[in-house]
């Protein structure tokens, strides 16, 4: 019961800055089941559960949402949310070869603090093939590319893949400068394309099909009709 009353109070407006706070300083006070700890990051199951061994993964830093989390000081957090996102599926029920990462941003998100969302396979979006769709790249670098998804569930769908091979299960440090990239081109194209009001979503749905070439969507607004 305190759990569901602490958790509904963090999705008030006034909550604002406390939140982070207490993640930042009283982390350890929190009447959560921790699965993950550590001097940047935690991670605890949900109080309120959607998804099969839903987890919450957020810094112990006062960070208010997902456009500031790869800027400077609190880039360095991200990293480490990276690696814990790993070592977390290698501990966890959710190492079956699947799983499922996301932040949401703008209305949809609830608590004034970044956090993700893992869960076990759960597809939010579909994965339609982006790498053969480069006549549509928006942007491209030597980290990665933004492509529009040839098969959009929204009203705006973008995806995010690296520029060349990488198996983040083998190369978290390089799975995490890429990760930093996705963060930064996030919040560049949610002001581009003014994605706050409708809210957005940051979605990786790991998979051992796409192990070699892991990409992003970044969803918001309403249902396309099929």
């Amino acid at each position: 019961m305190l759990k569901q009353c602490l958790f509904r109070m963090a999705q008030r407006p006034f909550a604002g800055r406390l939140v982070g706070m207490i993640f930042q300083y009283a982390s350890w006070a929190l009447p959560v089941r921790k699965v993950y700890s550590s001097k940047e990051i935690v991670a605890f199951c949900h109080p309120q559960p959607c998804y099969e061994h839903h987890m919450i993964v957020t810094p112990k830093r006062a960070v208010a949402d997902l456009l500031v989390f790869a800027t400077e000081p609190c880039c360095k957090y991200a990293t480490k949310l990276w690696e814990a996102v790993w070592d977390i599926s290698r501990k966890s029920p959710i190492d079956q070869g699947s799983f499922v990462l996301v932040a949401n941003g703008g209305s949809r998100q609830k608590i004034p603090q970044v956090h993700f969302h893992l869960f076990t396979d759960h597809p939010i979006v579909t994965d339609d093939s982006p790498q053969e769709q480069m006549a549509k790249i928006l942007y491209a670098d030597d980290t990665l590319r933004v492509l529009l998804h040839p098969a959009p569930e929204q009203e705006k769908h973008f995806v995010l893949i690296p520029a060349s091979p990488l198996r983040v299960t083998e190369d978290i440090e390089r799975g995490s400068v890429y990760f930093i990239s996705v963060l930064r081109l996030t919040a560049a194209l949610v002001e581009e394309y003014k994605l706050v009001e409708n809210g957005y979503s940051l979605v990786y749905q790991h998979s051992p099909w796409n192990a070699e070439l892991p990409f992003f969507h970044l969803i918001s607004g309403g249902k396309r009709a099929k």
